[in-house]
């Protein structure tokens, strides 16, 4: 059944963004109850029989609520949790069963009675009003949660963000500027290895930039299978980010962010390079269960054939997240050499790719690099110091540069230059190529 008015109210209240700004700002008063005081047997019966009635209650899988459900009274009726001491120990070891029996990331349950007062305090307009006032000043702080914007070597384009924060509107001239710093790169890298969710309001409206029509990203279901369809819309956005597009991902990338992965792969707008990632796909509520513990509960999901809670989104490509980021540059520099128009075209790309590699080679042994030393046409004098090779540039007024390896005979020379030595017909290095960053290329002799 589609009710999209109903949903999105639900989708705009979900409580792992709700609970996530309330703890940012609850003051710190004093509380009733002491966390590291033990719950008596009567007190822990309460707690369980009242979380077990807001999981039947809430929980968008009715069986998995059942189970777990009689899991945490049949330890109750063992005994279980009299033997535990502070209420934080009790609401960590119920919290703990509760995932045994269903593996759920968003699911869970803490003692913070901080955030049950707030909560569950009605609050006056003007509260709201300084509320969002202290919510959106955070979020400016945080350059709405952008980290960094750059243009790699190459021409390719690099974004982080580490959140999807909730005031979209106010977060809407910092996106554009983000994305319109890189929209002339030949590709764009994401980098969402930091990212933990947050808003889906502020997930598809950054979606919109990679999609010139109407896109179907994915679905949101409730308890009651009412369906909120989520779509792009090309009318959101004033330009259009049309590169190739490569995400990066890890197991700390979770709930909106996969969301956001999750919808550029399977709309195959993005190559996906890291991890897998952390298994959150389920909009949350934050719900008060008495003695002052809070029970956050999925109360939404995604179709069956796309929910990915528990088990994570796929890489296109699998690698450790910290090297992630020289992967992706890879593949970038090795898809664009593949379409180069003509030879002088190669050669840049070429350039680019040996540069990438450069950064993570190391240096041949002492002997091998002995072979190249000697003095070339323009005053070019490669030597060894210090078991590295080398480069004192007459050419540029005798300045020393430290030679990065690529492979085989060839080095990174400076910023501009790539040097390939090559052997004449007895054996040893005669002269050299240099291979310019424009894709221009030229000889020298050895003196």
């Amino acid at each position: 059944m589609k009710n999209n008015n109903r949903l999105t109210v639900l989708i705009m209240l979900t409580g792992f963004f709700i609970s996530c700004q309330a703890q940012k700002n609850i003051k710190h008063a004093g509380t009733e109850q002491n966390p590291e005081q033990k719950l008596n047997s009567k007190e822990i019966k309460l707690l369980v029989d009242s979380l077990s009635n807001a999981l039947n209650r809430l929980y968008i899988y009715p069986d998995k609520a059942i189970l777990m459900s009689k899991s945490i009274k049949q330890k109750l009726k063992n005994g279980d949790y009299n033997k535990i001491g502070s209420r934080q120990e009790v609401g960590f070891q119920l919290h703990n069963d509760l995932q045994q029996t269903h593996r759920d990331g968003h699911l869970g349950l803490r003692y913070n009675p901080q955030l049950v007062a707030y909560l569950s305090k009605p609050m006056s307009d003007d509260e709201k009003q300084q509320q969002r006032q202290q919510d959106l000043n955070a979020a400016r702080e945080s350059n709405f949660a952008f980290k960094k914007t750059e243009l790699l070597f190459g021409n390719i384009g690099y974004i982080r963000w580490d959140e999807f924060v909730g005031c979209v509107e106010e977060a809407q001239p910092t996106l554009n500027a983000a994305f319109q710093f890189v929209s002339n790169c030949r590709a764009l890298i994401i980098d969402m290895r930091y990212n933990g969710g947050g808003s889906p309001e502020m997930v598809l409206r950054t979606q919109n930039y990679f999609f010139n029509q109407k896109t179907h990203m994915n679905d949101i279901i409730n308890r009651s299978n009412d369906t909120l369809e989520r779509y792009t819309d090309p009318a959101k956005t004033d330009f259009k980010l049309n590169m190739p597009v490569y995400i990066l991902t890890s197991r700390l990338t979770f709930s909106g962010a996969e969301d956001f992965t999750y919808g550029l792969k399977h709309a195959k707008r993005a190559t996906i390079v890291g991890e897998t990632t952390g298994g959150g796909a389920h909009p949350t509520g934050s719900y008060d269960v008495g003695q002052g513990f809070v029970a956050n509960i999925p109360i939404a999901r995604a179709p069956v054939e796309a929910d990915w809670e528990g088990i994570g989104v796929l890489p296109d490509v699998i690698i450790p997240s910290e090297q992630a980021l020289t992967k992706a540059r890879i593949l970038i520099s090795t898809e664009l050499l593949s379409k180069a128009k003509d030879e002088r075209e190669k050669n840049m790309f070429q350039w680019n790719l040996n540069n990438i590699r450069s950064e993570t080679t190391k240096m041949p042994d002492p002997v091998v690099l002995n072979s190249y030393t000697g003095v070339y046409e323009g005053g070019l004098d490669f030597h060894i110091k210090d078991n590295q090779l080398f480069c004192k540039n007459a050419e540029r007024g005798n300045v020393l540069f430290e030679l990065r390896y690529i492979d085989s005979n060839l080095f990174v020379l400076d910023e501009n230059v790539q040097v390939q030595f090559e052997k004449g017909i007895t054996g040893t290095y005669t002269h050299l190529k240099m291979l310019w960053k424009n894709g221009a290329v030229t000889e020298k002799l050895k003196m």
